[in-house]
């Protein structure tokens, strides 16, 4: 059930991020100034989140079927937002033009 809650959240979360709504969940964005704000592509960054939730929702309710692959899901997630926090750390994409 816990699960459930948890893969629902983040479905949501994800579709409001993919539309550019509820960028104040992001951290560090929502708690930046208007100036870097304007350096940042918000909506870009929202995808780039959404995206990491949905993979996070699946890999959630993969585990819930097959709990033998706990461990390599979560390793997984955590490598995954290390790469994610990377990719939008250097790439132009997510700098505003």
């Amino acid at each position: 059930m816990l699960e459930l809650i948890m893969i629902l959240m983040f479905i949501l979360c994800g579709i409001q991020l993919w539309r550019g709504k509820w960028l104040w969940l992001i951290a560090g964005y929502n708690t930046a100034t208007k100036q870097e704000k304007a350096k940042l592509n918000g909506k870009m960054l929202g995808k780039a989140v959404s995206g990491l939730l949905f993979i996070s929702a699946i890999s959630i309710g993969l585990t819930s079927f097959f709990p033998e692959i706990k461990l390599v899901t979560i390793v997984g997630i955590i490598v995954l937002v290390g790469m994610m926090i990377a990719y939008v750390n250097t790439s132009p994409k997510f700098r505003q033009k």
